[in-house]
């Protein structure tokens, strides 16, 4: 085939404008297809693709050529495709998978299509791809891949639950990575009141950080702390860590209250409600909530009076699970009568000094209709132009008809 030979193929003439010599197959040689004149060549777009995955999911990176077929029917061995990695090796070699890599793979969903997958993404996948075409000289398209890692916290490094010594600095740290680098901001569970269940507090502690420095720790900073790492990838990542506050001789924990030994507490008594009301006849439950350490004395008390288990009387001391130092008293009246309603007091003292908190039980009274009225409305002789006027009438008669146009009433 001579630069003046022309070749039919089908409705298409393609003219030649290279020589192609015998011995002479692996010397690049330029070439130019035409068609009805035009320049006819393989179709390459060489513009960059910035593509950004999440790791663990599928990268899709996209390459496509045009007209290559028409370019291998005369060149047989160029035109073909390859995909290249970060480290300039070879992924895939046409259609064929070069690498052991079972992630990698080449689709081919149609002829022009080079897109190359890559499933489960990570991040040392990251960086520059190429899909090169073996032309001449050689056309390439590069693709950034860029990974980014959603937040985690990792347990090497991070902190689980502990004890310290009240007066002591205690320091929680929470590693977490991602990519970009993740916020951590920390969050203490602390319940609404002490009868309530546990919630996490609507703001943080502190600024965001990795670790938490608590100096000077108190029983009162003693509950659950959590750290939530989150860098806007995906999902936050969050962790906990209980934190018991030891005492000289003993452990303040949210279960369980060791007296002996810890700091001492004056009373400090809470009542839920301050007025309650039950019918009669009904079964109900007062609630008195003493902070104290140690509690040396604690009653509910009528009238001045202690008041003592019985058939009437319950009482009963629970712990609170969600604050140290704290305890409730129950008291359970079965039955209520009319002498049951009036004032309760609770009562707590210790060495350091002593509360009380009253409360008034009266009783619920069920809301009953009003009698109907006995009210009548009778219209008068005087109307409006549009609607009729009203006199009230209480138990007097109906005045007689006019006559003559003055009332008879009375005559």
């Amino acid at each position: 085939l001579n630069r003046s030979d022309s070749v039919t193929y089908g409705m298409l003439t393609f003219h030649a404008d290279f020589t192609v010599k015998r011995n002479e197959r692996n010397k690049t040689i330029p070439y130019t297809i035409q068609q009805d004149g035009a320049r006819f060549m393989p179709v390459f777009d060489t513009s960059t693709i910035n593509l950004t995955v999440i790791q663990g999911r599928t990268a899709y990176l996209n390459c496509t050529v045009d007209y290559r077929g028409e370019y291998k029917r005369y060149l047989p061995y160029k035109g073909k495709v390859a995909w290249l990695n970060p480290e300039n090796k070879v992924l895939t070699n046409v259609e064929k998978r070069i690498i052991d890599d079972t992630r990698v793979a080449l689709p081919r969903n149609s002829l022009n299509d080079w897109t190359l997958y890559i499933r489960e993404i990570q991040h040392y996948d990251e960086g520059v791809y190429s899909c090169s075409i073996n032309t001449d000289p050689v056309q390439t398209k590069k693709v950034y891949l860029k990974v980014l890692v959603p937040a985690r916290i990792i347990d090497h490094g991070t902190s689980h639950d502990m004890e310290e010594e009240e007066g002591k600095t205690v320091q929680l740290i929470c590693n977490a990575t991602g990519i970009p680098t993740p916020t951590v901001q920390w969050f203490r569970h602390i319940p609404k009141t002490s009868y309530e269940k546990a919630t996490k507090e609507g703001k943080a502690v502190v600024k965001p950080g990795e670790i938490l420095l608590i100096h000077n720790i108190s029983r009162y900073c003693g509950g659950t702390y959590e750290c939530i790492a989150f860098n806007g990838v995906d999902k936050a990542d969050s962790h906990q860590i209980e934190v018991e506050v030891i005492c000289n001789h003993g452990v303040v924990s949210l279960f369980s209250i060791y007296e002996f030994g810890c700091p001492s507490v004056r009373p400090e008594i809470e009542l839920p409600n301050r007025r309650f009301s039950q019918y009669l006849y009904k079964e109900t439950i007062l609630q008195c909530i003493v902070r104290a350490n140690p509690i040396q004395f604690l009653e509910w008390q009528r009238n001045g009076i202690p008041i003592e288990n019985s058939m009437k009387y319950r009482v009963a001391l629970n712990d609170d699970y969600y604050e140290i130092y704290t305890k409730i008293l129950d008291l359970n009246i079965h039955s209520i009568q009319k002498e049951d309603y009036g004032n309760y007091t609770c009562v707590a003292s210790n060495s350091l000094g002593k509360d009380k908190e009253t409360m008034l039980l009266y009783e619920a009274v069920e809301l009953t209709k009003p009698p109907p009225s006995t009210t009548k409305l009778i219209p008068t002789t005087k109307r409006t132009k549009d609607f009729p006027s009203y006199e009230v009438f209480e138990n007097k008669k109906r005045p007689e008809k006019q006559k003559n146009g003055q009332s008879t009433r009375g005559k």
